[in-house]
């Protein structure tokens, strides 16, 4: 059979190079995942920039198993084999990742910074040097830089402005949101996931990345509130008009509740983890009379067969998130986001966000109108799995996607991160024994 002609556009397609592949990768207490993409022409000229994920690796938690911080190996493991299942999907190698940081220690602060304008008029360089300035505020030798966000601009003592390029002026000072993490942390994660065989091209915030990927823009400019309800604790960032004023990390996450639960249910962790997932719910959102299975620990200290009522199970589990949920709003009112001053709705994500009636509760708790957030404008992703544990990751490459300077692994990653190597095994655990101790 003669063989058919090509049509001109195919050999137009054929002659467009592959964009390389890049990857996000989300580690937490209970889950990492790693989503591949890359850019794509025809996407890009979309209004609303969707995402079409090529790769997905989900791999739980060695930690989830027992309850206890699991050791910095089986965690390289774990994040090793999410990036290869996402390599497989993509049909690409990933070699280097945008990383999340969502544990201890996520700090933010309003700074301020002015700096003498060297011209007749302010230039990029004015706004690096107040930018600089502020910067000088914020850390300490324990603390790294995650973000620097301007806020606004005052040119000679004038009124607040987004953006003084081409302006005239003498003096530039600029408000700035700044996003700290303590250095050792960070420096163990980039560790772990070099460990794993990858590069780190960048490191977010994980409640704002989870951010990127479900906030609408009409959310952000009117004031909204972003609560990860994550395993080991519940990341909060919030949002004005002007961008991410708060972002912190709140030791409190959905591990307590298994832990309360397994007490309650005089079961193991895993066990008490199991029916959390499958039988959970806060408030009134369960029949607290519909009988399910719960394993208990038998005489011999083994599991045997055992029943309880999910009334009992929301009787344990509400309190503590009640509890961790006032938490939050105390962190919100000392930062100054209350009343007329705070955001005016809030987005929860997380694999918290699914257990039934946490919707309600958390709005209680608030006094705000909350949603569940799942990722917005994703494509080639089963929108069935895309719910709200997927925020983080589907942010990150946002994130990742809509910054193409990130081409370039820095060996002195910014923040300031010393250079580890295989040889320095000794100091890796010693970082990681941190997170486990801090967590």
């Amino acid at each position: 059979m003669a063989a058919q002609p090509k049509h001109h556009d195919e050999d137009v397609l054929e002659l467009v190079p592959q964009a390389p592949l890049v990857a996000s990768l989300d580690v937490g207490v209970s889950k990492t995942v790693c989503l591949a993409s890359r850019r794509d022409p025809v996407l890009d000229m979309h209004p609303e920039r969707p995402l079409r994920v090529l790769g997905v690796g989900h791999q739980t938690a060695p930690a989830i198993a027992s309850g206890k911080a699991a050791d910095f190996d089986a965690c390289a493991r774990a994040i090793e084999v999410a990036i290869e299942e996402a390599s497989a999907m993509a049909g690409a190698p990933v070699a280097r990742v945008v990383a999340s940081y969502s544990g201890p220690g996520l700090s933010s602060r309003i700074v301020r910074g002015a700096a003498r304008v060297k011209g007749s008029t302010i230039s990029h360089r004015d706004i690096e040097n107040a930018i600089d300035e502020a910067m000088k505020a914020a850390p300490t030798p324990q603390l790294s830089f995650v973000h620097v966000e301007p806020l606004r601009y005052i040119i000679d003592d004038g009124e607040g402005i987004p953006d003084p390029l081409g302006m005239p002026g003498k003096m530039l000072a600029v408000e700035a949101c700044v996003v700290t993490a303590p250095t050792e942390a960070l420096n163990a994660l980039k560790a772990c996931i070099r460990q794993a065989g990858a590069e780190v091209e960048d490191i977010i915030a994980g409640p704002h990345a989870a951010a990127l990927s479900v906030l609408t823009s009409e959310e952000r400019a009117e004031g909204a509130l972003l609560l990860d309800l994550g395993a080991g604790s519940i990341g909060v960032a919030a949002f004005a008009g002007e961008g991410l004023v708060h972002c912190e990390t709140i030791a409190a996450g959905g591990v307590r509740l298994t832990r309360d639960l397994a007490m309650k249910l005089q079961t193991t962790f895993a066990a008490a983890e199991r029916v959390k997932l499958h039988f959970g719910a806060v408030g009134n959102a369960c029949d607290p009379r519909e009988a399910v299975q719960a394993p208990k620990i038998g005489l011999d200290g083994r599991l045997e067969a055992a029943t309880t009522l999910r009334g009992v199970i929301s009787d344990t589990l509400t309190p503590r998130l009640v509890e961790m949920l006032l938490t939050v709003r105390d962190h919100l009112n000392r930062a100054g986001f209350s009343g007329m001053e705070g955001p005016r709705r809030a987005v929860i994500v997380g694999g918290g966000a699914l257990i039934p009636g946490v919707r309600d509760l958390v709005a209680e708790a608030l006094g705000m109108p909350v949603r569940v957030g799942r990722p917005l404008e994703l494509c080639g992703f089963d929108h069935g799995e895309a719910g709200p544990a997927y925020a983080a990751a589907a942010g990150l490459l946002r994130h990742r996607l809509d910054n193409g300077d990130l081409d370039v692994v820095d060996g002195d990653f910014q923040p300031s991160f010393a250079h580890l190597g295989s040889s320095m095994r000794n100091a890796v655990h010693g970082m990681w024994n941190w997170l486990r101790e801090n967590f």
